[in-house]
């Protein structure tokens, strides 16, 4: 990939079919010259004119995506934390966050556009970075933003790798070869 690599990045709770509850924080790294390219394959994606998104989609749809995502040339990481006490959502979300900002950094990722939330939470999560910039995890050279997922197919990406992810672990299996092959998987304990 050359750079600037920019990241498009979602989260998922997990509870049925796994052992422990789990926060997943996914990011799907795509480079510059593939943006045009990912868009055009998601949007053929969609079973409807709203966005794409994993919970909406029937198995055969499911299976369709995650084969059509993993020819994509793109990057996938998701952070699994667990047990993840979902009272606390949020302190999940901040050690997942600190990981993935440290993984994207190390691979040269310049932007973050994670999907938008209410603007309190966006400010929390802006807050989270700039502790973890403060404490020399995330570098200041990765920009931290939120997007809108109605407007920006992109942030559909990662929605996708993690119901793929989910799905499979809650099946016993792993992720289907071509999927595999592009994803890193972290573990973290929130």
């Amino acid at each position: 990939m050359i750079c600037p690599l920019h990241a498009w990045g979602d989260e998922s709770i997990r509870t049925r079919g796994w052992s422990e509850p789990a926060y997943l924080l996914g990011a799907s790294v795509v480079d510059t010259e593939d943006l045009a390219h990912t868009r055009e394959v998601l949007e053929g994606l969609r079973p409807t004119r709203g966005k794409l998104h994993w919970h909406d989609l029937n198995d055969r749809e499911r299976t369709e995506v995650e084969a059509s995502i993993g020819r994509l040339r793109a990057r996938h990481l998701i952070v699994v934390g667990s047990p993840a006490d979902l009272r606390r959502e949020e302190r999940a979300r901040a050690v997942c966050l600190e990981r993935l900002g440290w993984e994207l950094g190390r691979l040269g990722v310049t932007v973050l556009t994670l999907e938008g939330r209410a603007s309190a939470l966006e400010a929390r999560d802006l807050r989270v970075v700039e502790a973890l910039r403060g404490r020399r995890i995330i570098p200041s050279s990765v920009r931290v933003r939120h997007g809108d997922p109605d407007v920006e197919p992109l942030l559909w990406l990662p929605d996708q790798v993690l119901g793929a992810f989910g799905r499979a672990r809650a099946e016993g299996r792993a992720l289907g070869d071509t999927l595999r092959n592009t994803t890193e998987t972290y573990h973290v304990e929130p």
